[in-house]
């Protein structure tokens, strides 16, 4: 009986967090001092949302939140910023960045929230695509021999490898 629970949990947790893994949207958030209420408040407002997942810093994420305030008094309110960055393998670009003032720190955070959103639908793709030129380009400079194109640019240079030769004519077309 004992054996059989035990291999009905092994099977069932990692197909629930493959699936977990593969719905969220993995964000890193991080804040220091003043921030650190704002920075508590954004990841758990990460964690309730649908879409989002707030990480370690060891763990995979696509974007980088750095949240800012300014050090005030306890009846103060806050006044804080953030700034978004995507975080690709070798290049990380800003996404956004706001500034906002609140009473609270959930009111900070509900603000950055709403806006972090906007920043990742509105920008997060195109970023995605000009790092993975950016980094074709690098490589094409740093070889005589062909590089392969990451597949999300196939379609878009209509091969599979390029020379920088070919890469400069398709550019130009």
């Amino acid at each position: 009986m004992r054996t059989a629970i035990l291999a009905l949990l092994c099977v069932a947790i990692p197909a629930a967090n493959a699936q977990e893994k593969s719905e969220k949207f993995a964000v890193f958030v991080t804040g220091l001092d003043a921030a650190s209420p704002v920075a508590q408040s954004l990841v758990k407002k990460l964690n309730e949302s649908k879409p989002f997942q707030a990480v370690a810093s060891t763990d995979p994420s696509k974007v980088v939140v750095l949240v800012s305030c300014m050090q005030r008094k306890q009846s103060d309110p806050f006044a804080c910023m953030y700034v978004a960055h995507f975080n690709g393998a070798t290049f990380k670009s800003f996404l956004g960045g706001g500034l906002f003032l609140g009473r609270t720190a959930d009111d900070v955070a509900t603000n950055f929230l709403a806006s972090i959103a906007q920043d990742i639908v509105e920008r997060f793709d195109a970023t995605s695509l000009e790092n993975l030129r950016e980094g074709l380009e690098s490589c094409l400079l740093m070889t005589e021999t062909k590089c392969n194109i990451p597949d999300p640019l196939q379609k878009e240079f209509g091969a599979k490898e390029l020379t920088l030769g070919q890469y400069i004519l398709k550019k130009n077309q």
